[in-house]
This record gives structure tokens, C-alpha cells and sequence, in this order.
């Protein structure tokens, strides 16, 4: 039965729920459901064999006033890889009617999460809210990425969309442990300066949680930073407890993906992960 927007309470236009279980030495999908003008790939094969697919919108973006759910659960000890195929682009929103996706995640003891999200691409007078609500259960491991740029603007401007909110909490069973909101209007907010894109188009963050990261840890992953070659700008910080965040300001996709490769790249590698192409173009992460 087709669900309601975890936040607006309206009928959706897309829906998927995915459930990912232990099946002796591995993690399967159990259920897959879509609805609407979402959909969900074939299972894209890996070294590791862990369960890997891509999360599709079939119009290639998202309608003013749409409304979409991703609901995601794994089991205790599994391991899933989970992408979006491209960039979310928000179309524009002439009648000021928000666009709006929910996405809702659950990791189970022992399990390791890793979603990918492409950058968030918005069209001049878009309007675009995302919501992530994130629950680990002990011991349980997260890498998540996301990204919003200048836009999409057919004269060339830059930052001509209206309003982006995308609001991340991640929970450790019951406790919070990181509240993230960004909400940017470039009607009323100075995009260019300092605290918003510093005269930068693309902004990108990775967080990965792990009860393991310590200060020390962060130190270590800050030094390999220091090798990527690139004009990003960037920032490696931990969080209260737990876990690490990577804020990335730069001119370009390809520039912000060496800094967000290099990091994922070497706590995959820390953890005991093979490399990982996640196999979508020119833009694609090897991790």
C-alpha cells in the first residue's frame, strides 16, 4: 500500500522501500517495493558481492510540487551499497509549490549503511525541501554523501533557484548524534559570501559514522587529505561523538570528488573494504 510524505502527509508521486537481511555469510535484499516514478536498478555486481543498486527518478528530476520517500532498513550484520543514478535535479517552481523528499534509514547492530547521494542540481525558481531521518543501532556504521551546487539556469546565471532546506539527523538508537540543516534562499541570502558558497558553485559533505572515530583518527584521515590534489576548499571535523564530517567548497563536481573520494577511499580501506568503482560516468566515485 502506497505510503504518505513522512512530513507534508500528502500522497506521493514516487516510492521505494528497500529491506536488506542476513542470509548465512550475506546481506540480500528481502524486499524490494517501488511506486510511481521511482525506481530501483538490477543489482549491480561488486568484488565484495554486497547488495549494491541505484535509486532512480524515471522523469529525470523532480516536478514542482512533487512529493517522494525512500525508505531503507537493514538488518543486523548486513552490509548495503545504495546510490542515486545521477543528480537530483528540482525543476523550476512557478507556482511556489515545494517539491519535497523523505528519506528514512535504519541500521541495524553490527550493519554498515553506505548511501551515495548525487549533488542536488536546482532549476532557476526551484523549490526544495529533503528530509533524512537516520537510526543506528549499536555498533552499526554509516557513509553518507550530498552535495548542492549554484544551479541550473538556461541564461547562465548562478543561484537563481528560490529556497534549498536539506535536513539530516542521524540517531544512535534514541540519541541524537548530529543535527544537520542546511537551508539556503538566495532571494535573501548573500550566496557569495562568507558562511554561505564563498564565491564557490559546489558544495558537498561526507559523514561517515563510526563508535570507533576518535580525535586521533580524524587526525589520521586529515593527513591523507592533505594529499588530494585539488582547488577545493575543505574541512575535516569530528562530530560530538562518533563519527567525522567532510565539508567540501569548490568550482566543479570533478574537484570536490577527489577530496570525497580520497576520504571515503581510506576509512573503506581502514574498515577492510575492497576499492569500489560505483560505475555511473565520467563522474562517478572509485572508492
Amino acid at each position: 500500500m502506497a505510503q504518505k510524505g513522512l512530513f507534508t502527509g500528502r500522497s506521493l508521486d514516487g516510492e521505494i522501500r528497500m529491506h536488506f537481511v542476513r542470509r548465512g555469510e550475506r546481506s540480500v535484499a528481502d524486499d524490494l517495493y517501488r511506486h510511481g516514478n521511482s525506481r530501483i536498478s538490477a543489482a549491480i555486481p561488486n568484488d565484495d558481492d554486497f547488495p549494491y543498486y541505484f535509486l532512480i527518478a524515471t522523469g529525470g528530476g523532480y516536478v514542482e510540487g512533487e512529493c517522494y520517500r525512500q525508505e531503507v532498513v537493514l538488518d543486523d550484520d548486513t552490509h548495503a551499497i545504495l546510490t542515486t543514478q545521477a543528480p537530483n535535479y528540482i525543476y523550476k517552481c512557478d507556482q511556489c509549490f515545494t517539491t519535497h523528499q523523505d528519506c528514512v534509514l535504519k541500521v541495524g547492530e553490527n550493519a554498515l549503511c553506505e548511501y551515495y547521494f548525487d549533488e542536488t542540481i536546482p532549476y532557476k525558481d526551484a523549490l526544495f525541501h529533503q528530509n533524512n531521518e537516520i537510526v543506528l543501532e549499536k555498533h552499526a556504521k554509516l557513509i553518507l554523501s550530498e552535495g548542492l551546487t549554484a544551479g541550473y539556469d538556461e541564461q547562465g546565471g548562478l543561484f537563481t533557484y528560490h529556497q534549498m532546506a536539506l535536513k539530516t539527523r542521524i540517531y544512535r538508537q534514541k540519541r541524537l548524534l548530529m543535527n544537520d540543516f542546511m537551508l539556503v534562499d538566495p532571494r535573501y541570502d548573500p550566496m557569495s559570501e562568507i558562511g554561505f558558497f564563498e564565491g564557490y558553485t559546489n558544495f558537498n559533505s561526507v559523514t561517515i559514522i563510526d563508535e570507533d572515530i576518535n580525535q586521533k583518527q580524524v587526525e589520521y584521515f586529515r593527513n591523507i587529505l592533505e594529499d588530494a590534489q585539488t582547488s577545493s576548499r575543505f574541512g575535516l571535523s569530528m562530530i560530538e561523538s562518533e563519527g567525522m564530517v567532510l565539508r567540501v567548497l569548490g568550482m566543479s563536481i570533478d574537484e570536490n570528488r577527489k577530496v570525497m573520494e580520497t576520504l571515503i577511499k581510506a576509512y573503506r580501506q581502514a574498515i577492510g573494504l575492497a576499492p569500489l568503482a560505483l560505475r555511473k560516468g565520467p563522474h562517478s566515485l572509485h572508492i
